[in-house]
């Protein structure tokens, strides 16, 4: 009977971890598949945007594009970057792997391949927070060293895949 009991409650350990094991990835997957997408922090004074998007091969491109206010289609690209992204709970680490700039301020760049390629790479750790029923996406920062001129935290806005300031990766 002892035996049994012991039996059993090892039984009901093992399930107890197991469940919790698959709760925590579940929700890493939750948290990795709600980044997916695009996603926009639009300047309306200046009809500029800062723009992600996120794709399931661990990838993403990066823009800073201007807008026609009207058609709110992208006019000009002011920087670009491809890179890959990692995301552990809610931890985004993002190395940009290919950073392209703009290289001249009166010209106009309506295409990302138009831009000059840096030859620079950088990686930034941001922790993120959905709001907004998931349509919300806040990047926080990690602390600014004294005097440094830094952001501390950026909200971007989901946006439909019809607008999307950063193409495909090729």
């Amino acid at each position: 009977m002892k035996s049994s009991i012991i039996k059993l409650l090892g039984l009901v350990l093992i399930c107890a971890l197991s469940s919790c094991d698959l709760e925590d990835t579940t929700a890493d997957n939750t948290n990795e598949n709600l980044l997916l997408g695009n996603w926009a922090n639009a300047d309306t004074n200046s009809n500029s945007a800062f723009a992600y998007t996120f794709f399931a091969n661990g990838t993403f491109g990066s823009a800073r594009v201007i807008t026609d206010p009207s058609t709110n289609e992208v006019v000009d690209y002011r920087y670009y970057a491809t890179g890959v992204f990692t995301l552990e709970d809610n931890e985004l680490s993002l190395f940009f792997q290919e950073i392209y700039e703009k290289n001249d301020s009166q010209v106009q760049y309506p295409n990302p391949t138009d831009l000059n390629l840096t030859g620079q790479t950088s990686e930034e750790l941001v922790t993120i927070a959905f709001r907004n029923n998931n349509q919300k996406l806040i990047f926080t920062f990690q602390p600014c060293a004294p005097n440094e001129n830094c952001a501390t935290e950026i909200s971007f806005e989901r946006v439909p895949v019809e607008w999307c300031g950063t193409p495909s990766p090729s």
